[in-house]
């Protein structure tokens, strides 16, 4: 990878980010601690000056990956793994985003960046192998947070029942649809996502307006 950067004559910019770094959480260490050079190489591509970049994706692979592989799928050790991976994804996401009145041109500023912290599935919410927790598509979180979500928007829209099922939660397009609205791109363009797609919607109008009020929380 180094050498098709230096190739291309930007080697000794994004060279850094390829370096090994190690992390450490909940007296575990490793290195390199990869979602850090991931979230680090994320937010200059986002900052650089005359960045074109309006989206970037980082997988959390875990300091140290759980049992099933990744960083959160615990089959084994779930409380011991996931309180390690998390822990370290949030002291990493968090090093990358301004506080208020910190205004590093180097870091991402929530004013004018969504941040969306997502998941395939969630966990069983009774165990497996004895401390582990199976696959459960049935019911996950999904955050936003910056960008157009302030404090006048903020709220929780769904909810997970006492059983481990989701109820009146919402599907995985309408969150990537209004992921979409808040950058700026139509959602429900032929190459995007169908009006069906926001259940109970007939018309793009209907499905935009739900999409923008109930989860991005903007009113027209």
């Amino acid at each position: 990878m180094q050498e098709k950067l230096a190739h291309d004559g930007i080697g000794v910019e994004f060279e850094e980010f390829f370096k090994g770094v190690s992390g450490s959480a909940c007296g575990q260490t490793s290195n390199p601690n990869y979602p850090h050079m991931g979230l680090k190489l994320a937010s200059h591509i986002l900052t650089r000056p005359g960045s074109l970049a309006r989206h970037v994706t980082v997988v959390d692979g875990g300091l140290i990956p759980a049992s099933g592989g990744g960083g959160y799928d615990t089959h084994t050790n779930h409380i011991k793994d996931s309180a390690r991976n998390l822990a370290n994804i949030w002291h990493e996401l968090t090093s990358i985003i301004n506080e208020p009145g910190e205004n590093n041109p180097a870091k991402l500023n929530l004013e004018e960046t969504l941040i969306v912290v997502n998941t395939e599935f969630g966990r069983t919410p009774w165990n497996q192998n004895g401390s582990g927790r199976n696959h459960h598509p049935y019911a996950y979180v999904t955050l936003m947070f910056g960008g157009p979500v302030g404090p006048d928007q903020q709220g929780i829209v769904g909810s997970i029942g006492s059983d481990g099922f989701a109820v009146n939660a919402l599907s995985p397009a309408e969150s990537r649809a209004a992921t979409l609205a808040a950058l700026g791109v139509y959602p429900f363009a032929p190459e995007c996502y169908a009006v069906s797609d926001v259940y109970g919607a007939g018309t793009e109008l209907e499905a935009s307006m739900w999409i923008n009020e109930v989860v991005l929380g903007v009113k027209a």
